[in-house]
């Protein structure tokens, strides 16, 4: 049983009507649902949810913060009131939500990463990815311990010099060497990807998908990004 989030994607409709429409929406998830002849199994389910997209609110565009289209919970499900900014929303009309923005940021931060790192590297010997010391672990574990293939990884003259570099390892981020000497590209488009899912994706057909992997997050971002301009996303807490 967890607390999680799926962004629910609803057919333009009026803001009054949102509860509703997600409601029904959800309403196939439903554990306590009443199950009738050839109703499909699902392996979603849920026993209570309530618009609340802590952690994980949508952007506004610039200049729409008011609008009254905007879905914004009221209560955190301790009951207590959520102070939600305006620049911030649960949820509202495809159109007034800035999904450039956080996917810019974070191409922007994976580029910095790619080229601090190559930058630090080129007065290195080549490394290896901590991957290979592990592999050769598992492959061997008795004469091969894990602390030994630690130990190994940090002795490399370019890790060992990133590990006495704690301003760069916080721009880079962890495991350099398997992330970042690769194409700049992928790396770019994966953390586009990742800037906007939510644990699950909830479509305008009715399909409840988990967004467990990459392809499932460039699948949630894609299909978020091209929804009609009138269609809603909305950030919905769900327990299951």
């Amino acid at each position: 049983m967890a607390k999680e989030r799926v962004t629910v994607c609803l057919p333009p409709c009026d803001p009054g009507d949102v509860v509703r429409a997600i409601t029904a929406a959800m309403a196939p998830f439903d554990y306590n649902r009443d199950v009738g002849v050839g109703d499909p199994d699902v392996e979603t389910w849920w026993d209570y949810w309530q618009i609340d997209g802590r952690g994980c609110e949508f952007l506004v565009v610039a200049g729409h913060e008011d609008d009254p289209r905007l879905i914004r919970g009221a209560k955190a499900l301790s009951g207590e009131p959520r102070n939600v900014p305006p620049s911030l929303c649960d949820g509202g009309p495809r159109a007034l939500l800035d999904l450039e923005t956080p996917r810019a940021r974070a191409a922007a931060r994976a580029r910095r990463a790619f080229e601090a790192w190559q930058e630090f590297a080129s007065a290195y010997p080549p490394g290896r990815a901590f991957g290979d010391f592990r592999a050769r672990h598992f492959a061997d574990p008795e004469s091969y311990s894990q602390v030994q293939a630690v130990e190994d990884y940090r002795a490399q003259p370019v890790i060992a010099a990133f590990l006495d570099n704690p301003e760069l390892e916080e721009v880079v981020g962890g495991d350099p060497i398997a992330r970042l000497s690769g194409d700049l590209a992928p790396l770019v488009r994966h953390a586009m990807d990742a800037a906007l899912p939510s644990n699950a994706l909830l479509t305008l057909e009715g399909h409840w998908l988990d967004v467990a992997n990459a392809e499932r997050r460039r699948y949630f971002s894609d299909y978020l990004v091209g929804l009609p301009a009138d269609a809603y996303a909305v950030r919905v807490l769900y327990h299951g």
